[in-house]
This record gives structure tokens, sequence and C-alpha cells, in this order.
């Protein structure tokens, strides 16, 4: 069958508070990585962890041996690679993480196949996961075929054997499955979203906007303007598929509450989490005046300590509500995440202050508050700085290097 491919391409924030992953498939001709690189040679799908800190994204496929073998008729079909899909999924690191995926073509079938396959699954873990998914994005999936064989032909320049005719519009595996995935969708009540390109691949339009359609209420596909190759390449945060993106998983973590944004009692890792924040290192005996001065900034001490006493005090006004205290941890989790990745790495190399206040702002300030937004939180800069200072202050960031 060929080696397939799963793995975890960028990790967010290491304290999660409810996090989710996503799961990226590619299509036919395709790669686990290369699909969804642009011509900068940026895998964009790692964009959404400044987006999302507590998710992860990770990045499936399978080899080119699974187009050969569907070239000549032998070897995996549809139903294996979404076997072995399922396998991956339920056998992640953390497998109860709610999980979205974002498809590519004949991986948006793929995907479909594996969730039919769940949902049937006498395995324990393996049926889970048809209730942790939470979203499915297609990019360019002929729900009800295409002229697959022809787009083949004419993409990677092959010569289609049956199993591919198979997949033409009408075909009835196709039409079986997507009127399984129509009902099976509305019923669990998971958010879908569609694209489909509007200029020809080689000659072809190889997937339209009836064959994008997954025919799912509350779905509309959406153009784009790009072939079937080129609609996976993202060039920037500007982009309207990435901010439709972007769009479509904030509704899902406000709707479903992954990202704990509302209401409701609070698990044992919140609390965990919550209680490591706001209690002192035991091994800190420095005030947050000290470890100022040490740093070099003596100039900020009178600011930063009534910005410190400031978060405190919103702390204890809001302990009591446990939403409250979700998105405090929450806060607090992005922010020790962030300093410490772009932040603490300048510390150490002995930069300059202005221009570790410049990472300060670029990497931790603005993208926190964008971040939370975007889970429905809000939040001010000020209290982002606030929470800033409040963390060095019971050391868990460092403004210098001893």
């Amino acid at each position: 069958m060929g080696e397939s491919y799963f793995e975890c391409a960028s990790q967010g924030a290491s304290r999660t508070v409810k996090g989710f992953d996503v799961v990226f498939l590619h299509g036919i001709t395709g790669h686990y990585k290369k699909t969804w690189t642009n011509i900068d040679e940026e895998f964009w799908p790692s964009w959404l962890i400044e987006e999302f800190p507590n998710i992860n994204v990770y990045a499936a496929g399978y080899d080119s041996a699974f187009l050969a073998d569907l070239m000549t008729g032998a070897g995996a079909s549809i139903r294996d690679q979404a076997s072995v899909l399922l396998d991956s999924v339920a056998s992640r690191q953390d497998p109860s993480r709610p999980v979205i995926f974002v498809t590519h073509s004949l991986g948006g079938l793929i995907v479909k196949q594996m969730l039919r396959l769940a949902d049937a699954a006498t395995n324990k873990k393996k049926k889970a996961v048809a209730s942790l998914v939470k979203g499915v994005a297609f990019l360019a999936t002929p729900h009800l075929g295409a002229d697959i064989a022809k787009s083949v032909t004419s993409v990677a320049q092959l010569v289609a054997s049956q199993p591919l005719k198979d997949l033409v519009k009408g075909a009835e595996p196709l039409v079986d499955l997507a009127q399984w995935f129509s009902g099976w969708a509305v019923d669990r009540g998971i958010p879908v979203a569609a694209y489909y390109e509007t200029e020809k691949t080689k000659g072809v339009l190889v997937v339209d906007k009836i064959s994008a359609n997954p025919n799912v209420h509350g779905c509309d596909p959406t153009a784009v303007s790009a072939d079937h190759i080129t609609i996976t390449k993202i060039s920037g945060k500007d982009h309207n598929v990435y901010k439709s993106l972007c769009s479509f998983l904030k509704d899902i973590v406000t709707s479903s509450d992954v990202g704990g944004s509302s209401g409701g009692g609070l698990d044992d890792d919140v609390l965990d989490d919550f209680k490591a924040f706001t209690t002192p290192v035991e091994t800190d005996r420095q005030t947050l005046a000290e470890k100022l001065s040490s740093a070099g900034r003596s100039e900020e001490i009178k600011r930063a300590e009534r910005l410190k006493e400031r978060f405190n005090i919103a702390l204890r006004r809001n302990i009591a509500q446990p939403s409250a205290v979700r998105k405090y941890t929450r806060i607090m989790s992005n922010i020790e995440t962030r300093f410490n990745r772009h932040v603490l790495p300048a510390v150490l190399s002995h930069k300059s202050n202005s221009e570790i206040d410049m990472l300060v702002q670029d990497a931790v300030l603005d993208p926190t508050v964008k971040a939370h937004e975007l889970v429905g939180d809000e939040i001010t800069a000020s209290l982002i700085e606030s929470a800033l200072y409040y963390l060095a202050g019971n050391c868990h960031l460092r403004w210098d290097d001893v």
C-alpha cells in the first residue's frame, strides 16, 4: 500500500485549555507537506498556531504508491486509505482532543470514508473519532465525482485505470458516500465548509461548483480564483481562503467551547494550570523590582508593579467565575508560550532592551490580543501586559539570563 504519513507539523501551547487538533490531508497527486507549502516555501498551516495557540496542526498523507495503485487497479483503495487515516487519528498523542479536518481534492473523500468507518467501528478508540470531529473543510473535493480520469490524465499525465474511471460523476459508490455524509453531518451538527476553483488546470476544470457542493445544510461553496493545484497555495494571511478558514475555526471554537470560552465547570487541567500560574515558583527569591533591575529595566519598576497588582486584583475579583478563571488561565498560557518561544532566546543571547521590547510587542502582546478576539474574549493590550508582569513576578517569565 505504500508508506503513509501522520505528523504533528506544528504544536501549540503545552499548557492547553481544551485544545484541538487540525488535520490537513492532501489530494491524489499531492504531498503531505508540499501541497500546503506556498511559493515562498512556507508551510502555511503553521500560521494557525499564531491565531489559535491551543491547537496542534497535523500533516497527514500517503505516498505516490496510492496513485500508482489506482492507476493500475491494484493495491490500496480509498477505503484502505481511510482505514489507515482512522488508525492514525485514533492513535494521536492525545486521542481525546477534538479534531477538525482540512482536505484537498480526493483527500476529502478519504476523510468522509474515514468518518463512515469510525461511525460503524467496534473498537472504542476508533469509534470515538466520529464524536470528536468538530468540522470539515473541503478544498476542491469532488463530492459527486468529477471527470477524475480526465483530470488525472491531464494533471499527472498518466493513463487512468478502470478503478479510477469509476470515480466519475454519478458513480454509485460516490453517490452513496455523499448521501451518507450529508445525513451524518446534519444529524451530528458538524460544520462544513467547501471551496471550488474557477480556473482550469492544463485545460481542465477539475472540480466545478456543482461537484464541490457537499450538500450539507449551512454550507454554501465558495469560489476561489485558483486552479486545482494552486487552491492550496495560500500566499499570505490576507488571502481570502486563509481568512475564511480562520473564521470557520473561530465559529467552531465559539459554538462548541472547544477553546473553553464560556460557562461550565472547570476540569482538572484548567485548575492545575491556574494554580501553577498564580503560585510563585518556590525557588524564586527575587521580587519583580529586583528582576527588572537585574535586567537593566529599573525605569519600568513602578509601572510594572502597578500593572502586576492590577492583574492580581482582576484574578481575585473573578476567581469564583469558572468562565473568568478559564479565560485568565488561557491568557497566561498564551503569554508564557509566546514569551518563551520568541522572547526568551533574545534575552539569553543578550539582545538590547529595545530589540526585546519589539519582540514582546510583535510576538506576545499583539498576537495574544488577536488570538483571544478569535475565540470571543474581550481583552485589551493593557490586560495582556498586566498579565505579563504578573507572570514575571511569579517567576514564570525571565527578563535576564541568570
